[in-house]
């Protein structure tokens, strides 16, 4: 951005003096600008033939303003990253297309990465594309999204993940499951290529053993939902290496996620917080204590937290919380952790909250 101080005007291109003044003009380079207006555009011009499109009035931290035309749509108040970026060629992979693996890939290729998603199912590959075409015409026109989908391949062979630069593992919460998976990549990966796994509560330095590579493995603990989460647990193992710690913080912040670093711990910080809390909300249910309404709203009103421990557990997933705790359970010394009797029934049930339409309440 380069300002006048003088007639205190601002241009986005490179002029060496003012039009207006002629003085030297300022270089202050901004890269994040802050939507304070927009307007959309549905008649066409020479170069801006695709309708409909936004036309941005931005603000950067010095208060420097400036407009910006893009096909994807912003609210005022989000952040939009203008000029030079710091993204570099990493190529992800993504093996898993439940709930966060679908939203891990989109969030990637949303953000400019070559990302290979690898499911196992070969009739699943086209609905996985609508899917995820669907989700990115939310927030983009057709053609925005059809240039976004460039970036995506779906297979179902891990010979087309094997060059990738860091693998995320995304599979269901179990550690078989996974096991299975980082033996497979083991076989066929180049060297270069960083281990991950997105799980929530499994021993990072325990999985690595089934690699063979535990100075590039690592935990990468993105939360649902993906987009709008900006924390993410960077999980250390007992062998992870600096350099790919230093790596994976990196590819993170330029990501626009706020990555913390935490040692190989049961269910690491957020859900050995989290999880024993709704674990005490359903005993309390159990017991007869208070209705499941009148504890949301405690923990709502009372803590002032956004959704009531039951709200919470059906949107985590009922499995998704037994298998926390039951890790948590095994893993630590708490009493408190053991799953109460009640997430188990349900679980039984099929009654997994949401994604089931049915948990503690009715979708």
């Amino acid at each position: 951005m380069y300002r006048c101080d003088k007639c205190e005007k601002t241009w986005t291109h490179p002029l060496k003096a003012c039009i207006f003044c002629g003085e030297e003009l300022k270089n202050e380079v901004s890269e994040q600008f802050s939507v304070i207006g927009f307007t959309e555009v549905f008649i066409p011009s020479i170069k801006n033939e695709t309708v409909p499109y936004y036309v941005f009035l931005l603000e950067d931290e010095h208060g420097n303003k400036c407009l910006k035309k893009s096909y994807q749509k912003f609210k005022i108040g989000d952040k939009f990253d203008y000029g030079s970026s710091n993204k570099d060629n990493t190529v992800f992979g993504v093996i898993g297309t439940g709930l966060l693996g679908m939203q891990i890939c989109e969030y990637l290729i949303t953000s400019g990465y070559v990302t290979v998603l690898k499911t196992r199912d070969p009739l699943a590959i086209s609905t996985i594309q609508s899917k995820i075409t669907a989700r990115l015409q939310k927030s983009h026109t057709l053609e925005s999204a059809k240039e976004i989908l460039k970036l995506l391949v779906v297979t179902t062979s891990f010979s087309e993940i094997k060059s990738c630069d860091l693998i995320i593992e995304a599979v269901p919460e179990k550690f078989e499951l996974k096991t299975e998976v980082f033996r497979e990549l083991s076989k066929i990966c180049d060297k270069k290529t960083i281990f991950s796994t997105n799980s929530s509560s499994l021993s990072i330095s325990k999985l690595a053993t089934f690699s063979d590579r535990p100075d590039k493995f690592i935990g990468i603990h993105f939360f649902n939902p993906v987009k709008r989460m900006d924390l993410v647990e960077v999980v250390v193992g007992e062998k992870t290496s600096e350099e790919t710690t230093n790596r994976i913080v990196s590819l993170l912040t330029n990501l626009k996620k706020k990555p913390i670093i935490v040692k190989d711990s049961p269910g690491y910080i957020v859900n050995r917080l989290l999880l024993p809390q709704i674990n005490e909300a359903i005993i309390m249910l159990e017991e007869g204590i208070a209705s499941k309404e009148d504890i949301d709203t405690a923990v709502k009103l009372g803590l002032n937290h956004p959704m009531g421990p039951f709200q919470l557990a059906d949107y985590i997933g009922l499995d998704i919380c037994l298998s926390i705790l039951e890790v948590l359970d095994k893993e630590s010394t708490m009493i408190k952790n053991k799953p109460a009797a009640l997430l188990y029934k349900m679980c039984e049930e099929g009654k997994l909250g949401i994604k089931t339409k049915e948990g503690f309440y009715k979708y």
